[in-house]
């Protein structure tokens, strides 16, 4: 029989579905926006999902005769599954670098931050590999005529326009969200078609989005944009990751591919919703919620997402902090996204 645990949960640095999405806002990732958070009871399970060509039938004749029945269908349903894995690092809070700065508070959260961060990391590269892996996308995908690196002859506004008619013919629903990474809506932004449109600087408004200063500016331009391309939100992933070894000099990359775009349908009804939800979207990240730690101070009903152990190691004479939680990235629609590539060269 396995010894109980002697670690203990840290329900002061644990955080909340809240509290993790606004970290990962923070470090600049896009994932949880991208496939928004779900929280399971069960770790594993079997649930019903809809074919999306069920929910429009063809136009069928819907007179009834005298003394006759009405026209009847039915839906098909198809099984699809789930399982979470258990996700986690560690830190350790040595004993001798709290001696010598004699701040142990200040130890510690230095400590989860760089452990939380890590964790935040791989759940962002986990988002972007299972969305831009082939076939998790619509059957077909378009590369631009003319890269948006290209300003004098590119065409941003119908790459996006073709996107959403690829979208629609293939799920009959309404594309209301645009992905891409700085690199390229910097690109985009500074295309003479967009300039010549929206009458801006991109310049100044790249400068303004970086500081967050001019916000009636940026405002403005940016509902102006959204108007030309027909979406609700544009989430521009400015997330990088290291991928030297340790001990190497950093080499920086992005998390998400800086050829491609997606054009998709995003639906956030909270941690509670349902996976068995009619209305088809790209995906979700799903979360345990089986444990259902208390977590004090916080709006979501008590469903954590990422809890914070603490334990003693005395062979490196220190305390270890451990940041875990139980995930899945699910993919649930392909057909509710269309990817745009060769945006950029």
């Amino acid at each position: 029989m396995a010894a109980p645990s002697t670690a203990i949960t840290r329900l002061d640095l644990s955080m909340g579905y809240g509290e993790f999405s606004l970290a990962a806002n923070r470090a600049k990732y896009i994932g949880l926006r991208v496939l928004p958070p779900l929280g399971v009871s069960q770790e594993a399970a079997d649930f019903a999902k809809i074919v999306v060509e069920q929910l429009l039938t063809k136009i069928e004749d819907t007179r009834r005769a005298p003394k006759s029945g009405y026209a009847r269908d039915d839906w098909t349903w198809t099984t699809d599954s789930y399982a979470v894995q258990e996700h986690g690092v560690e830190e350790i809070v040595d004993d001798a670098t709290v001696e010598r700065y004699g701040d142990v508070v200040r130890a510690e959260l230095v400590s989860a931050n760089r452990a939380i961060n890590r964790v935040l990391q791989r759940l962002e590269y986990d988002i972007a590999t299972a969305c831009e892996t082939s076939g998790n996308n619509g059957a077909s995908t378009a590369a631009s005529p003319a890269a948006w690196t290209t300003p004098a002859t590119a065409d941003p506004i119908a790459d996006v326009d073709a996107a959403h008619e690829r979208l629609e013919l293939a799920c009959g629903e309404d594309g209301n969200t645009l992905q891409m990474t700085r690199k390229a809506f910097r690109a985009m932004i500074r295309t003479d078609r967009l300039e010549s449109l929206l009458k801006y600087d991109a310049s100044e408004l790249l400068v303004a989005l970086s500081q967050g200063t001019q916000q009636n500016m940026v405002s403005e331009i940016m509902s102006g944009l959204k108007d030309l391309l027909q979406v609700d939100t544009i989430l521009v992933a400015r997330g990088f990751s290291n991928t030297a070894d340790r001990g190497q000099s950093a080499s920086f990359s992005r998390v998400w591919d800086d050829t491609k775009a997606h054009l998709f349908v995003a639906r956030d009804d909270g941690m509670d919703g349902d996976l068995e939800n009619p209305m088809p979207q790209w995906g979700r990240v799903i979360f345990s919620t089986k444990n259902d730690e208390p977590l004090p101070g916080l709006m979501d009903g008590g469903l954590g997402s990422l809890i914070i152990d603490e334990y003693r190691e005395e062979s490196v004479r220190g305390s270890v902090l451990r940041p875990r939680n139980k995930r899945q990235v699910k993919i649930l629609h392909p057909e509710c996204s269309q990817q745009i590539t060769g945006v950029t060269a």
